[in-house]
């Protein structure tokens, strides 16, 4: 199997997994409410929060910028 084939299969297992994972919650109750809820919970979270978050995904990009890009060439 090609790599671009392999992408495109792991690409659509994986919005099949969401879908069976994230269907059946949204479609047993108002989608506007669990969206609501989402959007409220995300936006009650505190400035420290978000400030260690985007700490870490930038951690994890330098690692991956450092590591993992200049073996690709």
């Amino acid at each position: 199997m090609a790599v671009a084939e392999r992408d495109a299969f792991d690409l659509a297992l994986v919005a099949i997994a969401l879908v069976l994972v994230v269907g059946p919650a949204v479609s047993a109750s108002n989608p506007a409410a669990v969206l609501g809820g989402a959007v409220s919970a995300v936006t009650s979270l505190g400035p420290l929060t978000y400030l260690f978050l985007l700490g870490v995904v930038g951690v994890l990009f330098a690692a991956y910028a450092v590591l993992y890009l200049p073996n690709t060439q």
